[in-house]
């Protein structure tokens, strides 16, 4: 959301941010110059929000309005109809299917003007549990990243984290919880550090295992737990292989970013992940809850390093190919103006 509002704001657009107050988001918007508008939203159809919500639209003059989340379509949707904004637009983020009840239903059939799906995954799930739902009404659109802060390190991340210099690693970034299939990495690693012992695992992020993670770390070795980080792209070109073992997602971006910076990636076939990653093209793709073959896929490029020089610039290239961020602000664009002057 913020990057989308950033670059927006650069090709000229009047931009206003409302979420809740004391976020991070919230704080990390209002460092990047965006408007923003503290508002509390008690339930899904509080008064008080959609009251205050249609004097913000009101004043501000706004003509489309962007969600995220199921709560700011309801509360955003009504003031938006309210006001006579054309364009309110959710976006679906995650291979989650919706809900049968009234309340979704109404969302996304009467309040919403068009949906975004960040994946084919993503829209096919929405269908398939929501069959109310028409098939045109959701655009297909992906994340897109920057590509200019991928192509040079300008710090020393091993360094900083005590890796030494020359030793392969493999990397990890997300939440550190169930659904990223973490168990599975730490039992891969456990076979790939037995046959490269060199070899280290890298995991950036914060979430409920990171206990169980740092115990299990201590009985291996050379796993290293980073917490959260602001600089993905240094650490994915400090990484030699990004590791996905998710057992469902939404995205997958932190493949598109290690891709970005010419790494080949290893994920599971599940939800969107074929279509980011293509099997021994840029990547490998293994089953969900295996943790031999995701061992043995990192072992294979381990074992090899011009398979995986030559994997990392396909991916390199499928990013510059079809997840670029100005590719993706130009079909938000191109959505939303569709939107304001439809009928």
């Amino acid at each position: 959301m913020l990057t989308v509002l950033r670059e927006l704001k650069k090709r000229g657009h009047r931009v206003s941010l409302v979420c809740r107050p004391k976020t991070e988001l919230l704080r990390k918007a209002l460092e990047n110059g965006i408007d923003v508008k503290a508002l509390r939203m008690q339930s899904d159809f509080d008064p008080i929000a959609i009251w205050r919500l249609f004097r913000f639209i009101s004043d501000k003059r706004i003509n489309v309005i962007f969600t995220n989340m199921d709560r700011e379509l309801r509360v955003g949707g009504i003031a938006g109809r309210l006001t006579g904004v054309k364009a309110i637009i959710p976006r679906r983020g995650i291979d989650y299917p919706l809900k049968d009840k009234w309340r979704y239903r109404f969302a996304y059939n009467v309040l919403a003007s068009g949906i975004i799906a960040n994946s084919k995954a993503t829209k096919r799930a929405l269908l398939r549990e929501a069959p109310w739902l028409q098939s045109e009404r959701i655009r297909v659109i992906y994340n897109g990243i920057d590509l200019s802060g991928y192509s040079r390190s300008t710090k020393n991340v091993r360094d900083e984290l005590c890796i030494p210099a020359n030793v392969p690693i493999i990397g990890f970034v997300g939440q550190l919880d169930e659904r990223k299939g973490i168990r599975y990495l730490l039992e891969a690693f456990s076979i790939v550090h037995r046959t490269i012992p060199e070899t280290y695992l890298l995991m950036v992020g914060k979430g409920q295992l990171e206990s169980f993670i740092r115990e299990e770390a201590r009985k291996e070795g050379n796993v290293v737990i980073a917490g959260f980080r602001d600089d993905v792209n240094e650490i994915m070109q400090t990484v030699d292989i990004l590791a996905l073992p998710s057992l469902w997602e939404g995205f997958g971006i932190v493949l598109i970013e290690a891709m970005a910076a010419g790494k080949p990636v290893v994920a599971t076939d599940v939800s969107s992940m074929p279509e980011i990653v293509q099997h021994n093209k840029n990547g490998f793709l293994v089953p969900s809850e295996d943790s031999e073959s995701l061992a043995g896929a990192l072992l294979k490029l381990l074992d090899d390093k011009s398979l995986a020089f030559q994997m990392g610039r396909a991916g390199r290239k499928i990013i510059e190919e079809r997840f670029t961020l100005s590719g993706m602000i130009h079909e938000l664009e191109d959505l939303f103006y569709e939107n304001v002057n439809s009928g």
